[in-house]
């Protein structure tokens, strides 16, 4: 978003289809260029959710980035299931990036879940390492109280080869 920037979205097109789309002009000093962004998500199918976008980011004077992202997830029976993809082309020599997740959950009771995700991000450039990075979490309810634990790990952080994090979280909330 910025300064004069205009936004369109409309989901009365079809049912269970909603397109959205936005243009920035340019400015000539923070968006060197104009900029345009759309996106559509379609829910027309139950459990079924499927969206893409594309968009571009002109506010550098010497490097735009263009993205696209797909994702569609799924729910059926205790089970769902979410893929995102996303591609960042830059002007930049050796900048582009590709990230890709997975994820699923089971709701083993009305009362608990877990799941396990996934993620990738991959770098053009030689001197990055690719960052991977898994979880897995578990909740509990019982009444207005949860429970939650999750173990997470990202090797490689921010594209630094060897530089790993570990974390594990427990937690209590409750609603009143």
């Amino acid at each position: 978003g910025g300064a004069n920037m205009m936004h369109y979205s409309n989901s009365s097109l079809m049912d269970g289809l909603t397109v959205s789309a936005s243009y920035t002009p340019s400015n000539g000093t923070t968006e060197v260029e104009s900029s345009s962004d759309y996106g559509i998500v379609y829910t027309g199918i139950e459990g079924l959710t499927i969206g893409a976008a594309q968009g571009e980011d002109n506010t550098s004077s010497t490097a735009g980035v263009e993205t696209e992202t797909l994702y569609v997830t799924y729910t059926f029976d205790s089970f769902s299931v979410g893929y995102q993809t996303t591609e960042d082309d830059s002007e930049t020599a050796n900048s582009d990036q590709d990230f890709t997740a997975l994820g699923i959950s089971y709701a083993v009771s009305d009362d608990m879940s877990v799941s396990l995700n996934t993620s990738t991000h991959e770098y053009e450039s030689s001197t990055l390492s690719d960052q991977e990075a898994m979880g897995i979490s578990v909740s509990y309810t019982m009444g207005s109280m949860t429970l939650g634990a999750a173990l997470a790990e990202t090797a490689n952080a921010g594209g630094t080869a060897g530089r790993t994090y570990e974390e594990t979280e427990l937690s209590v909330s409750f609603a009143f």
